[in-house]
């Protein structure tokens, strides 16, 4: 029985296991993503910047707007360069996604 759990959870753990590095009690990671094709010889410091989030209590209630449209809004930028993700978790209590977009 106890070989069976053992391998039910290492095959959940390895199937299901999400794209991004995560910890199993805690993260505080951010993930760059490719938002369009466009080039730019900018840096990151010289553009402007949007952020938007939204929070999760318990995988019961997820509340906020971690979109682009709502970083881009909120950065009032019209052309996206680069975007960055940040997720904070801890444990399943508490999950917080905050989008930013850099752009003209």
């Amino acid at each position: 029985m106890k070989r069976f759990i053992l391998g039910l959870t290492l095959f959940c753990i390895l199937t299901c296991a999400p794209a991004n590095a995560m910890g199993l009690f805690y993260t505080d990671a951010t993930y760059p993503m490719t938002a369009t094709g466009v080039r730019t010889t900018k840096t990151v410091d010289c553009l402007k910047k949007g952020k938007s989030s939204a929070i999760g209590i318990l995988f019961l209630v997820e509340l906020g707007d971690a979109g682009l449209g709502a970083a881009s809004k909120d950065g009032d930028i019209k052309q996206v360069y680069f975007v960055d993700i940040n997720e904070k978790t801890v444990l399943i209590f508490f999950r917080k996604i905050t989008t930013t977009v850099y752009g003209e």
